[in-house]
């Protein structure tokens, strides 16, 4: 084989190993975003665990994995149908509420305020109670939830300010990986200045969100709904330009965010 020629195979065959690498690293962020860290809870775990369960958190939503109940497994101390109190255990109610069965599985909750009243029923084996008001109660959702689950999302969505960073929202809590928290940009102001942003598609924990979130495509300039997830940590953030913002490198952290499709539809 002459010289040239065997430039030409080495030089197609770097190629091809770049491209390669290359669909990898794009298949894993893409698996990444779509299959987050679900924690597993036990059975009498309630959203205080994750100190969810607080006025901050209503309308938001909390996903977790409910193991396979033990024998004799007591299905006790959950009042409410459909509704429950948010201090109830969150497996023991998705049971009742027929989200999840005694092996288990994984539940969405969305925290809202408070009921009237709760009215017990029998349902999937499991009883429950009625109880007076209670601050903040929790449901369960899923692709069909109710228009009132939807209403309550919605109305509860904070507004954010164009430089408000991730850790001052209010929900950056560190072992909430794999949890997703949607937010509303409004349309950026007239003087407007990019602040300094770290990561492509990984985001530094402390990102800027509405910036972060035009240089991920999710919104323009004009403002709209934004949903970030909470990541594992990645050892390097790489910078890039995109959407008329400049993100810069930066070693990693425990902890990054990323962008989803927000939930608002489903």
């Amino acid at each position: 084989m002459s010289y040239k020629k065997f430039r030409q195979t080495l030089t197609l065959g770097l190629l091809s190993l770049f491209v390669g690498f290359s669909s990898v690293a794009s298949n894993q962020a893409t698996a990444q975003s779509d299959s987050p860290s679900i924690p597993e809870i036990e059975w009498d775990t309630a959203l205080k665990f994750f100190q969810f369960d607080n006025d901050k958190f209503i309308g938001q939503r909390l996903t977790a994995k409910c193991p396979p109940a033990v024998v004799n497994q007591s299905y006790a101390g959950v009042y409410g149908t459909d509704s429950y109190p948010s201090n109830n255990s969150i497996c023991i109610a998705a049971l009742h509420a027929g989200k999840i069965n005694t092996e288990g599985g994984v539940v969405t909750v969305q925290l809202n305020p408070g009921e009237s009243d709760y009215t017990g029923s029998t349902r999937n084996d499991v009883t429950t109670a009625n109880l007076p008001a209670t601050p903040r109660s929790m449901a369960f959702i899923d692709g069909s939830s109710s228009a009132k689950n939807q209403e309550i999302h919605l109305s509860y969505i904070p507004r954010l300010d164009w430089d408000t960073k991730f850790t001052a929202t209010g929900f950056a809590y560190r072992d909430l990986i794999g949890q997703r928290f949607t937010f509303n940009c409004p349309a950026a102001p007239n003087d407007f200045r990019q602040r300094l942003i770290y990561g492509t598609d990984s985001y530094a924990f402390h990102s800027i969100v509405c910036q972060a979130a035009v240089h991920a495509g999710k919104i323009t300039t004009d403002g709209g709904l934004v949903t970030v997830q909470i990541d594992p940590g990645v050892d390097n953030l790489v910078g890039s330009i995109r959407n008329g913002i400049e993100t810069d490198d930066r070693q990693g952290s425990d902890r990054s965010i990323s962008f989803v499709d927000n939930p608002v539809n489903k």
